[in-house]
């Protein structure tokens, strides 16, 4: 340190300093023989890398009128336990002009409203099975349809689909992934539409005409009806009125 002195403060000073840098390379060269050298660090690195055998019991599914469908997943490793996630890598829909359909990946947005799938993640313990669901979920109500035909434009179309799901394979404390690949293919029917809401309904007017009684019968029962409630007019006009007329009139 050079010191210039002076007779008033504050006092100049020169510093001499040496700032460390870290080499890189020579930082990746210690790492790796550190890597080779220490058994406890490869094997903990070996064991972040390793993925239990596993099988899944079919690559294609085809779903028909909301049946569910079973599949299995099955942990062949008899030490480790294995993990599994089910996504959905793309979905498309059939053309009307029988051209291949292009895959649109889905992303963030999980399963298409039509699929589910249950359960969709989970744990399977060394050397045992899981069965998974797959359910086609019909999401129309009788407010989208008038005489079965879609009246919103928000509604789902009646024409074959496809969903392309992936099961993602790790182990317990692994970073590393196997994945296995299910086509899933939903039919529709000709008829999947439901029924028309609120068909039309013709009432009959109910008949009061007795199949025992005699034309005159009736008639003369309609007229003696009549004459009966013309009476009950002209007694209510004459009585019940002038009295009610009398009580709010003191």
């Amino acid at each position: 340190m050079e010191v210039t002195e002076s007779d008033h403060k504050p006092v100049r000073c020169t510093f001499s300093v040496d700032i460390a840098r870290v080499d890189e390379l020579t930082r990746r060269q210690e790492y790796g023989e550190i890597i080779e050298s220490n058994e406890e660090v490869r094997s903990m690195l070996k064991e972040s890398c390793f993925v239990p055998d596993s099988t899944v019991s079919t690559e294609e599914i085809i779903l028909e009128n909301q049946e569910n469908i079973v599949f299995q997943i099955t942990n062949n490793c008899e030490t480790s336990k294995a993990a599994f996630e089910i996504l959905c890598e793309g979905q498309s829909t059939k053309k009307d002009d029988g051209t291949k359909p292009e895959i649109i990946p889905r992303a963030s947005f999980g399963f298409p409203l039509w699929l589910e799938v249950l359960p969709a993640n989970g744990l399977i313990k060394p050397g045992e099975t899981v069965d998974i669901t797959i359910h086609h979920e019909d999401f129309y109500t009788q407010e989208e349809f008038v005489d079965g035909i879609p009246q919103n434009w928000w509604c789902e179309d009646t024409r074959d689909k496809e969903a392309v799901i992936v099961v993602n394979i790790t182990g317990s404390t692994s970073t590393e992934t196997k994945t296995h690949t299910i086509n899933v293919r939903h039919r529709c029917p000709a008829t999947s539409a439901p029924p028309p809401i609120n068909p039309p309904v013709t009432l009959t007017p109910p008949s009061n005409n007795m199949p025992s009684e005699a034309p005159s019968k009736r008639s003369s029962k309609k007229k003696e009806a009549s004459r009966q409630q013309q009476q009950d007019y002209a007694q209510f006009a004459s009585t019940e009125v002038h009295d009610l007329y009398r009580m709010r009139c003191p």
